[in-house]
């Protein structure tokens, strides 16, 4: 009698810790969230989240606050969220670069597996960008200077995305380039449009301001752009592959199922706001949302073809 006695207490007790959790996150969030860019701000990363955050603080009732915390190729602000509380008041924002190419070339604290994925806002190409008065006119013309020169080339970290990829593209096209790496896309524009480096490889929301202020010249591109007309693709030069970015929000693995469920249903209805689609649309990011299993098995594919990449560059 005593042993069931005491089996039905341990069962209430729990029922009890389960129904209060159950309830406590009922309310999230019930105070402001914090939502770490591991990049300076001005580039992709930043804008895309910026936009997403204001527009989701509004359907959450609570401050989205954005903060950069850069450094490490996006090691620094990343590892900081890894080890954070998992309660769903400090994310993550997410690409391609800290979450699938830089756990694989370099040393890092975390893994994808550190993390819950839930939900990708964007996605945006890769170019070759060039300062408006830079003696290369044509993607031909870089890769000729490239070969005779040695011409330097803005990224954001030596395993991060841009330098891997820029990698690629170098190999394909035969030219080598000395790579000088900043905080973010956003600075080595800046780098660039003041004539301290040849080239940078970049994304559209912090090329486009450049190129729009006739500061600056996309080269070459991953996709073909309405507002780019005339630039060509990677395609076109037998560039073979996909050189683009994306932009998301990750939690720290094991937050509560019921902090994801509200930030998606939260993004799936901002996502379908005209105003926002067109504040993605004028820094040059396209809305690719998704979430889900079909999309996080996506990456696991993507993060092991890196994982495979990294492995046979070592050797």
């Amino acid at each position: 009698m005593m042993k069931n006695t005491k089996t039905t207490l341990l069962s209430l007790a729990g029922a009890v810790a389960v129904s209060l959790s159950s309830a406590a996150m009922a309310g999230y969030p019930e105070k402001p969230i914090n939502v770490i860019v591991p990049w300076g701000a001005g580039g992709d990363s930043d804008l895309t989240t910026r936009i997403w955050a204001d527009a989701v603080e509004k359907e959450l009732g609570v401050p989205v606050v954005v903060i950069n915390k850069a450094g490490g190729g996006g090691v620094v602000g990343t590892s900081f969220v890894a080890n954070a509380k998992k309660d769903g008041y400090t994310l993550i924002n997410a690409g391609l670069s800290n979450m699938l190419v830089t756990p694989n070339f370099s040393k890092t604290p975390y893994t994808f597996d550190t993390f819950t994925p839930i939900l990708k806002m964007t996605s945006v190409p890769l170019a070759v960008v060039v300062a408006k008065d830079s003696p290369y006119q044509t993607f031909d013309e870089f890769i000729a200077g490239a070969k005779a020169n040695n011409l330097t080339q803005g990224s954001w970290g030596a395993s991060s995305s841009g330098t891997i990829l820029a990698n690629i593209i170098a190999d394909q096209a035969g030219y080598k380039v000395k790579y000088v790496h900043a905080k973010g896309a956003a600075d080595s524009m800046v780098s660039v449009v003041g004539g301290h480096i040849d080239s940078a490889v970049s994304f559209p929301p912090a090329f486009g301001p450049h190129v729009k202020a006739d500061r600056a010249r996309a080269l070459v591109i991953d996709q073909k752009m309405d507002d780019y007309p005339g630039v060509p693709t990677f395609g076109d030069y037998g560039i073979q592959g996909s050189f683009g970015g994306w932009s998301g929000v990750f939690a720290p693995k094991g937050v509560p199922q019921e902090v994801t469920d509200k930030l998606i249903e939260a993004t799936t209805k901002v996502m379908q706001d005209p105003e926002v689609i067109k504040k993605y649309q004028n820094i040059g990011a396209v809305v690719d949302y998704r979430h889900g299993p079909e999309w996080v098995n996506d990456m696991k594919v993507t993060y092991n073809i890196m994982k495979d990449a990294a492995a046979k560059a070592k050797k």
